[in-house]
């Protein structure tokens, strides 16, 4: 099980749990969405909050993921794919997040 530091609450963040890298380093899914939310203020809450139930939605895909047991070689290849595709889809929506200015 890997474990990172979450770079706003300094609390671990590990395998299992709800969390995203961004350029500062590992994030807990609350945190981040909680920090930038402050960041923004009124500015770009619609879009924040449209982009932080895509990005739940795909760490919480990851999470159900980890949970499944593939017995075969063609089964873990398969479900190591589906992974890395919703592991990429949520480090796109982060970076959407992250991008997110105070206009």
């Amino acid at each position: 099980m890997a474990e990172f530091k979450c770079y706003i609450c300094s609390e671990k963040a590990a395998t299992g749990e709800k969390f995203t890298f961004t350029n500062n380093g590992a994030v807990h899914f609350d945190c981040f969405i909680a920090h930038k939310r402050k960041e923004l203020g009124t500015q770009n809450a619609e879009q924040l909050s449209e982009l932080a139930i895509i990005l739940d939605a795909e760490l919480n895909h990851l999470l159900t993921l980890l949970r499944v047991d593939a017995h075969s070689e063609d089964g873990k290849k398969h479900l190591q794919a589906k992974y890395k595709d919703i592991e990429k889809a949520a480090g796109e929506t982060t970076r959407l997040i992250s991008a997110l200015k105070k206009q």
